[in-house]
């Protein structure tokens, strides 16, 4: 059997999950761990999010928690100083691993880049002042996004679901920064990705399911879950062309590492 895997990132408090498993979510979590994943962390992307990942990992001891808010719920908040408080109360919870997930991104029409960039430095600063890793999501903003990690050196974390260039992932590794796959890392076209896979110090990597979002290849179309993380665990050991069970036990230490849990 496969070392026990380690799914970095995760939205178990989505309302689809009640869709496609008995008990909902807590169905899909009890399954998960059945089938070998023995550590998840639960995302936050706003402040109901945030607490719903809090509630989960108080619940379940394989679940733990990020908090922060995404930067595209950034744009849908009506007190940005009482949000960024709650944030803050939330992230002294004791299952709490990192702030997160924050960032940038400008893929759809209607963005507010000032918005977006006040709540990412905001986090960044909340990150530090807890002395907490965060988890970075950049969409089509790489180049705004690191420059605004440029301004926060003392801060290091994880890019999730990464989507850059081998090249930034090199150079994000290098200044301490773990690169997360995720789903697109099995997908035919992603050349990106894999050439990023490809490269990264197996000291650096880290695999997710972003789920219920990017299912993997033979999966494309269908709810994720964290049952599938195994096909993305075996297509950056094919690209790395090493045991899939290296790559399970890297990334395992990698996660712990990195959010300090001691598992």
């Amino acid at each position: 059997m496969v070392a026990f895997l380690f799914d970095s990132h995760a939205h178990y408090d989505d309302d689809r999950f009640a869709e496609e498993f008995e008990g909902g979510c807590d169905g899909a979590l009890r399954k998960a761990y059945s089938e070998g994943v023995h550590a998840i962390i639960n995302v936050g992307s706003n402040l109901q999010s945030s607490e719903n990942s809090v509630n989960l990992s108080e619940k379940y001891d394989f679940v733990w928690a990020t908090v922060g808010i995404h930067p595209s719920d950034a744009q849908r908040v009506d007190d940005y100083d009482a949000a960024l408080k709650r944030i803050e109360e939330l992230a002294e919870g004791s299952r709490v691993v990192a702030i997160g997930e924050i960032g940038l991104d400008y893929h759809y029409d209607i963005i507010d880049k000032e918005v977006q960039a006040k709540f990412f430095e905001a986090q960044l600063e909340l990150a530090e002042k807890l002395s907490l890793p965060v988890v970075i999501h950049t969409r089509d903003a790489m180049g705004d996004t690191l420059d605004i990690l440029s301004r926060h050196p003392n801060v290091r974390g994880v890019m999730h679901s990464f989507s850059g260039s081998a090249e930034v992932a090199l150079e994000l590794t290098k200044k301490g920064w773990y690169i997360s796959f995720s789903g697109p890392v099995t997908y035919k076209n992603a050349v990106k990705v894999k050439e990023a896979a490809a490269v990264v110090p197996v000291d650096r990597i880290l695999i997710e399911t972003d789920c219920p979002y990017l299912p993997p290849v033979p999966h494309r179309g269908e709810l994720n879950h964290s049952m599938y993380m195994k096909h993305t665990a075996q297509a950056v050991a094919d690209i790395r062309e090493v045991s899939l069970d290296e790559i399970a036990d890297a990334t395992w230490q990698n996660a712990c590492r990195l959010f300090e849990i001691g598992i």
